[in-house]
């Protein structure tokens, strides 16, 4: 299925408007089912792109402590906007499960029912980073510029956000885009453990809001460095700051804002 599709717009400009095909990201529903020998249970109803739903599915899984690495899954069917997952009996996912409220907008993680991303990350008992390769502050503003160039759905449509995950050097190993800033996280994080990429010594790279749930995703996976086109909010952070993850945003450049942690970056080596 295509992820953009053409539509008839009217197109103003001052006092000027024309009729005009306009090409805009295409979204579908995907409703994701989990399965073991004991049966099946619903897990996520998630508004995305209608491509590489594998990646997604596995890294919103991951990021949400269902599963804890990929071989826990033998099995991922996709077909008529359903996804079935099966899973090993020793995942125990019925019991993650009921740790989801399960009226939340976002899935916060299946650790307990503390309110908010820091709670959530408390609750999971998560050790901090402690550890981090040092790099040049000029690495994130080369791999940032990476990102923007590689968002070939947003430079047709102007309707799709972008993660990736880059080297200590600024080259990207991976990259996603999709119509939700959660959704492109996961879908990185997704082909990281597709493809055995060290998410412990990437940078995560991303063009929406950093929020704590957002956040809350890095802290998980384990990846030190967090950085955004746009700006964080108070709730991503309180969590950057706890989970020893280094948060950068408003990147524009050699211009940034660094939230937490900022004695990993090298400031003068540029």
């Amino acid at each position: 299925m295509k992820v953009t599709r053409s539509v008839s717009i009217l197109k103003c400009k001052e006092s000027k408007c024309e009729e005009i095909e306009d090409v805009v990201a295409h979204e579908s529903v995907l409703r994701i089912v989990l399965i073991d020998s004991q049966g099946e249970e619903n897990f996520a109803v998630v508004h995305t792109i209608p491509t590489d739903y594998e990646s997604l599915i596995i890294g919103l899984l991951f990021t949400s402590r269902i599963i804890t690495e990929p071989s826990e899954i033998t099995k991922i069917q996709v077909r008529n906007r359903l996804g079935k997952v099966h899973l090993v009996d020793e995942c125990a996912f019925r019991k993650k499960l009921n740790a989801i409220r399960p009226t939340a907008r976002i899935i916060m993680g299946i650790c307990g029912p503390e309110e908010g991303a820091l709670g959530t990350w408390r609750a999971c008992d998560v050790p901090p980073i402690e550890f981090a390769p040092t790099i040049s502050k000029s690495v994130i503003s080369k791999a940032i510029k990476n990102l923007t160039s590689e968002m070939k759905i947003y430079q047709q449509t102007g309707g799709t956000h972008g993660a990736a995950l880059s080297d200590a050097v600024g080259t990207l190993k991976q990259v996603a885009e999709d119509v939700g800033r959660h959704n492109a996280v996961d879908r990185v994080i997704g082909k990281a453990l597709q493809n055995n990429l060290a998410l412990s010594e990437s940078i995560l790279l991303c063009s929406g809001r950093l929020t704590g749930d957002l956040v809350l995703k890095a802290a998980v996976a384990r990846i030190p460095y967090v950085a955004s086109i746009s700006a964080s909010v108070s709730s991503g952070i309180e969590l950057a700051e706890a989970a020893g993850i280094t948060l950068v945003g408003f990147i524009r450049g050699a211009r940034m804002n660094i939230y937490t942690h900022p004695d990993r970056l090298l400031i003068n080596s540029d």
